[in-house]
């Protein structure tokens, strides 16, 4: 039996290197992305014409509306001419970047004066490894309630975290970028996405005389809240188990952290750290008096501040400023931040790590702004929601085929809303007359769509997580790229899928409810 575990435990390593074996021979993200936009050139002139008639929904609760899209040939004036005078606003505009290079800024001062270290020797510096991957694992599901600004931002405190305790930085990367995407179907809390999928449902139902009275914000809840629970430890167990030991242990962690990171805290440090918390402390205690009126700047129009306000959206700008506040706080007593002249010059040192990923940014938002231009997303997946709907399969096989469709789909088409709103006036009524609830419809979505986020080829973010391992990479020998991403997170990736199925039938079997009044079927 030894043996028999040892081989599959072989065979499953044998896998994942060869995808990162494969993928890292792909060429340099910046010449694959240059590529790909010759790619899709070329598809849009040999598709031109090619269209599809679909009902799209509305995100606004608004009834739906009859579309035809056609892929369009991007050998046209109009979009040359666009992508010429408009260089510069594709570039900077992109979200990756622009959230990012923001949100770096602070936390690379935070590393440079210390307080990473600092807080996790005070912390948890000596638990067991499980407890801080769970730890790690339950955040970074959770981030995504600040949207995809969340889970990047966690993303790289996760990689600061992780080398100041000793671990290779790059099992805290992929842990957590996987985490964050698999956190759009495993939540504790309510985010913006529930709030969009819940528009597009009320505007398909509305329009086909549904009952909307069980379709709101809260309508996979009890699902995701099973799911982000179960997927904590499933990662724990995915990261000790496989990834670990795929990644391997730091090489030289002096490459990415201070020489005298593995010292003992001195009374300065101690001092510093409560300085730094008390800053903390005081930050947050602003924001929270500042939500406190009922006319706050923060709060919504209606006055709620979750799932969707000015308080969430401003999460990144919020993060930012609380790194920012409490690295000077610890610098300046610790000294580290000796003269107030030296904070410019540790920003623009902080900012340094993301040259690499500007550079590779710039082909990548030209892709994949020409590639949504050319429709070939929007008719690939209305095409492929009508070839479902003729198979006839049914019960709990239609479910999986809804799952494995959205897999597919997000090599194509990476956003979820817009997905959805192509696909939901599609699936809705086709589970309908078979007596599934929309609430259940959308979750066999969004187990497809989120378990396979993180290794989704034409993600923007893939290229961010690629810069992210070349700033910590422990290992001058050893060169990260797409093939290292998609390699360390397919066993998440593999284990979401499972997991979120074992659940779904779980609730098919024990006919559960999905969310408050929201059952299953009518």
């Amino acid at each position: 039996m030894g043996t028999e575990r040892k081989e599959k435990k072989s065979l499953f390593y044998q896998f994942i290197n060869g995808v990162e074996v494969i993928g890292n021979k792909l060429p340099h993200p910046f010449y694959l992305f240059s590529i790909l936009i010759v790619v899709a050139i070329v598809l849009s002139v040999i598709f031109a014409g090619v269209s599809v008639t679909y009902e799209k929904a509305s995100s606004s609760g608004a009834g739906g509306e009859m579309v035809t899209t056609t892929v369009r040939n991007l050998l046209n004036k109009e979009t040359i001419t666009y992508v010429t005078q408009n260089m510069y606003s594709i570039y900077y505009n992109f979200s990756p970047m622009m959230m990012m290079g923001l949100l770096m800024l602070s936390i690379g001062l935070a590393e440079q004066v210390g307080l990473f270290g600092a807080c996790i020797k005070r912390t948890i510096a000596g638990a067991k490894p499980a407890f801080v991957f769970a730890a790690v694992s339950f955040i970074a599901i959770n981030a995504n309630t600040a949207s995809n600004a969340g889970i990047l931002g966690c993303t790289a405190v996760a990689a600061a975290v992780f080398a100041s305790m000793g671990y290779n930085p790059w099992l805290g990367i992929l842990l957590a970028y996987a985490a964050g995407n698999a956190g759009m179907s495993a939540n504790i809390f309510v985010g913006n996405l529930d709030v969009l999928l819940s528009g597009i449902n009320e505007s398909v139902c509305a329009s086909l005389g549904i009952d909307t009275s069980t379709v709101h914000v809260l309508q996979n809840w009890y699902f995701m809240l099973a799911c982000a629970i179960v997927l904590t430890l499933v990662y724990a167990f995915v990261t000790t188990k496989f990834v670990r030991g795929f990644i391997g242990e730091p090489k030289d962690l002096s490459l990415v952290q201070d020489a005298g990171a593995d010292k003992e805290l001195t009374p300065l440090e101690h001092k510093a750290l409560r300085n730094a918390a008390i800053a903390g402390v005081v930050y947050i205690a602003l924001i929270i008096l500042a939500c406190i009126p009922s006319g706050s700047f923060f709060r919504a129009d209606d006055g709620s501040i979750v799932p969707n306000s000015p308080l969430l959206k401003s999460a990144l700008t919020l993060l930012f400023l609380f790194f920012l506040v409490t690295a000077i706080a610890y610098g300046r007593t610790t000294r580290a931040l000796a003269d107030w002249n030296d904070l410019p010059k540790m920003l623009a040192k902080s900012i340094n790590s993301m040259v690499n990923f500007m550079v590779i940014a710039l082909p990548a938002s030209v892709f994949i702004y020409l590639f949504n231009a050319s429709n070939i997303p929007t008719v690939l997946g209305a095409a492929g929601a009508a070839w479902i709907k003729s198979t006839g399969i049914n019960g709990f096989g239609l479910m999986l085929m809804i799952v494995l469709f959205s897999t597919f789909l997000n090599l194509f088409m990476t956003s979820g809303s817009s997905k959805w709103m192509i696909l939901a006036p599609i699936l809705i009524p086709m589970f309908y007359a078979i007596g599934f609830s929309p609430a259940l419809t959308t979750v066999a979505y969004r187990i497809g769509d989120s378990a396979t986020n993180a290794i989704a080829p034409i993600s923007s973010d893939v290229a961010l997580i690629v810069g992210l391992l070349g700033k910590y990479n422990t290992d001058p020998e050893r060169t990260p790229g797409m093939g290292t991403v998609f390699a360390g997170c397919m066993p998440y990736a593999i284990a979401t899928m499972l997991t979120e199925l074992v659940i779904l039938a779980l609730w098919w079997i024990l006919n559960l409810p999905l969310g408050p009044g929201v059952l299953m079927f009518f």
